[in-house]
């Protein structure tokens, strides 16, 4: 069950750096933090080179394997709803990947 909890909490914050990465800079533009859009360029710039690179992401290896560790733990259903709701937006198809590829890198030469 730990290892169940422990895959679900992964997902959560595998989103919540999807969503930092797509509105970070306008939200540390709106506080006017400096130190914020460097974080947030620094981020961008990784996610980007993962991207190029084909790069699994490490929170995807990290959950599969706290996934894989807490195999058959599960009573009547295998996840949550809103878990797999989350993973549906986080795991892609492959042209709808190529399209957030392209809309990314053209993201940073905007910035």
């Amino acid at each position: 069950m730990l290892f169940a909890v422990a895959a679900d909490m992964v997902v959560v914050i595998h989103f919540i750096w999807i969503l930092f990465i797509i509105g970070g800079f306008p939200f540390f533009l709106y506080l006017n933090s400096t130190a914020g859009r460097i974080l947030h360029l620094i981020a961008l710039i990784i996610t980007i080179g993962m991207q190029i690179t084909h790069t699994i992401c490490p929170l995807t290896y990290l959950e599969a394997f706290l996934k894989s560790k807490g195999h058959g733990q599960h009573s009547v259903y295998p996840g949550s709803f809103l878990i797999e709701k989350l993973e549906s937006l986080i795991y892609v198809e492959d042209v709808t990947l190529g399209i957030i590829s392209l809309l990314t890198v053209a993201f940073l030469f905007i910035v």
